[in-house]
C-alpha cells in the first residue's frame, strides 16, 4: 500500500508553479558532471543546436569541487544554461529540488546520454498526457528474486513487455518528487544516506520513491531517432562492482521502506506509432 505522508496527497497540488504560461507548459533538464568537460560540452553542443519549443533551462549540477564552473550563457534559441556548484559530490545532487527551478518537469539527464532534440519534445508532451506523476524516459530496466528470495537487478530480457524501473539518466520527474526525495521524513533520509554510502543506485532510489507515493509503474517512451549512449570507460558503471552494487540496493530499499513498491509496467510508446489516451 502507499505511504501515508502528506506529500502523497498533495502531489496533485504540485509544487507552486505560475499558471497559465508557458512556464508551466515547458520543462527543466538536469545534467549532473563530473570532470569530463568535453563530454559535457559535447551534449549540451547537441541539445542546443535545434530548437526544443518546452525547453526552459538547462541546469548543469557542477560536482568538480576543486573548480569553477564555467559561467552561465544563453543559446541561440534563448535557452538558459546555468551552472549551480554542488557543496559536495554526491549522486543525490542530480535529484536536488533546485528551488530556482520554474517547471514541473524536470528531465534528470546523464551528461553523456541524449535524446535527439526533437525527440525531447514528443517525450516532454507524453509525460504531459500520460506519465506526469511516473518516471518516463528511456531506459527501462527489470528486476528478479534468486533462489534466496533477494532482488536482483537487471536489464530487460529480450522480447519482454514487462519493465519496472526507468532510469533517471533519462527520464522526466515531476518536481514533487525530488521534492519529497530530499526531505527530512525518515524514509528518504535513509534512502539518501545509503546512496551516498554505495555511490551508487540514485536512479534506484528514485524509482522507489515514485512507486511508493502514487503505486504506479513508469513509462517507456521511445522517439523517433534512437537515443545516445556514449558510456565512457570511466563512468560508474565500468566499474567491477557496479553490479552487485546495485543488487544490494534495490534489498535495502526494500527494507527501508518496508514493502517493495515497484510496479511493473507494460509496453511502451513509441513516436509515430499511434496509441490511446
Amino acid at each position: 500500500m502507499p505511504i501515508s505522508s502528506p506529500l502523497a496527497h498533495s502531489l496533485v497540488a504540485c509544487r507552486r508553479i505560475p499558471t497559465g504560461t508557458d512556464i508551466e507548459r515547458g520543462h527543466s533538464i538536469a545534467i549532473p558532471t563530473y570532470k569530463r568537460p568535453d563530454v559535457l560540452n559535447g551534449t549540451l553542443a547537441k541539445l542546443l543546436n535545434d530548437k526544443i519549443p518546452s525547453l526552459h533551462e538547462i541546469v548543469v549540477i557542477w560536482n568538480e569541487l576543486d573548480k569553477a564552473p564555467p559561467s552561465g550563457f544563453v543559446s541561440k534559441h534563448g535557452v538558459a544554461v546555468r551552472y549551480r556548484t554542488s557543496e559536495r559530490n554526491s549522486l543525490n545532487n542530480r535529484l536536488f529540488p533546485d528551488p530556482e527551478y520554474q517547471t514541473q518537469a524536470v528531465l534528470t539527464h546523464d551528461d553523456d546520454v541524449w535524446y535527439e532534440p526533437d525527440d525531447v519534445e514528443f517525450v516532454f508532451q507524453t509525460w504531459r498526457q500520460l506519465g506526469r506523476y511516473r518516471l518516463t524516459g528511456a531506459l527501462p530496466r527489470c528486476y528478479s528474486r534468486n533462489d534466496k528470495g533477494l532482488l536482483q537487478y537487471h536489464q530487460c530480457r529480450d522480447g519482454s513487455d514487462w519493465y519496472a524501473l526507468i532510469l533517471t539518466g533519462l527520464s522526466f520527474v515531476h518536481v514533487s518528487f525530488l521534492d519529497y526525495y530530499w526531505s527530512d521524513e525518515a524514509i528518504p533520509t535513509r534512502i539518501r544516506q545509503h546512496v551516498d554510502e554505495a555511490f551508487n543506485c540514485e536512479d534506484l532510489a528514485m524509482n522507489y520513491v515514485a512507486s511508493m507515493l502514487t503505486c504506479a509503474g513508469p513509462l517507456n517512451v521511445i522517439g523517433k531517432h534512437p537515443y545516445t549512449n556514449l558510456d565512457p570507460k570511466g563512468g560508474i558503471s565500468r566499474k567491477g562492482n557496479h553490479m552487485p552494487l546495485r543488487h544490494n540496493c534495490l534489498n535495502v530499499f526494500e527494507h527501508i521502506v518496508g514493502f517493495l513498491p515497484l510496479v511493473h509496467s507494460m509496453g511502451s510508446i513509441k513516436r509515430g506509432t499511434p496509441h490511446f489516451n
